[in-house]
């Protein structure tokens, strides 16, 4: 069975990236490449060298334009989006799938849900200008987050994180989950002037910046085409990574970005391997 490299993993993860882009541009919604995305936009010019991710965020009302579109114009036969907090998919973000591949990760490698292939869609919800009230708003997320979790079937070895799971699994429930996630986007309607990424993995001081940082996407080369980021990507990078962003990380800690993958086939369904 052909081993795929990861460079030629990165090449399919684009064909995805050119289609939603594509998808994007003609039905007017904004969006832009995000954390580790944009940092290899900005510092390599494409993708991190070690990584098989590409993950993008929208606005609230953009993201529910495009979760819209999705349901007419998504080319179905070749794309699956999977959508954010349903029973296949637990999660408070979306993925769109490459139909005819397979990209088995350890936690999700025997649920049943599409396994294809995939570029994640982050939704930002805006932040009040209250520090204390941002911070619940995170801690929100994160609670849903560990329930989310918990369904998905994460693997840790972590005892702490093992027994918030549990913890979680038994205290939050779908209405609670209602109640949080209500009150996470309660100021999706207002111009608070800032904007957060509460359901990504960044601590609670990465996750919020001024929305002037997202402006009009700004398109720059990401491997053999053109791709946007923040119109001032360089703070945003800054927030997110600290102002060391540009040098190359050691060993260390590039070992806390393994690859997600445990098996990937390019050419074939994930169906055949079930």
């Amino acid at each position: 069975m052909k081993k795929y490299s990861l460079i030629e993993i990165q090449e399919k993860i684009l064909e995805i990236a050119i289609y939603f882009d594509k998808l994007c541009k003609e039905n007017k919604i904004d969006y832009y490449m995000m954390g580790g995305s944009a940092l290899g936009a900005i510092r390599h010019e494409g993708f991190i060298p070690w990584d098989d991710d590409y993950d993008v965020f929208m606005t609230y009302n953009n993201y529910k334009k495009f979760l819209d579109v999705c349901k007419y114009k998504l080319d179905k036969k070749k794309y699956f989006l999977q959508k954010e907090n349903t029973k296949e998919w637990p999660m408070f973000f979306s993925k769109l799938r490459l139909n005819g591949t397979t990209f088995l990760e350890e936690d999700t490698k025997h649920n049943k849900m599409h396994k294809g292939l995939f570029i994640d869609i982050m939704c930002l919800n805006n932040a009040s200008s209250n520090i204390v009230y941002r911070y619940l708003q995170y801690l929100a997320a994160r609670f849903i987050t560990i329930k989310s979790l918990s369904e998905r079937g994460y693997i840790t070895k972590s005892k702490l994180k093992i027994f918030s799971i549990f913890l979680f699994k038994k205290i939050i429930n779908k209405k609670v989950v209602i109640i949080l996630l209500k009150f996470i986007r309660s100021l999706n309607k207002r111009n608070t002037g800032y904007v957060g990424h509460f359901f990504g993995r960044a601590k609670f001081k990465n996750t919020t910046f001024p929305i002037r940082y997202l402006g009009i996407p700004r398109y720059v080369k990401f491997s053999s085409t053109f791709l946007p980021v923040p119109s001032n990507a360089e703070k945003y990078l800054e927030l997110r990574y600290g102002k060391k962003y540009m040098e190359m990380p050691d060993e260390k800690t590039k070992s806390l970005y393994p690859s997600h993958s445990v098996f990937v086939d390019l050419n074939n369904d994930y169906k055949i391997y079930e």
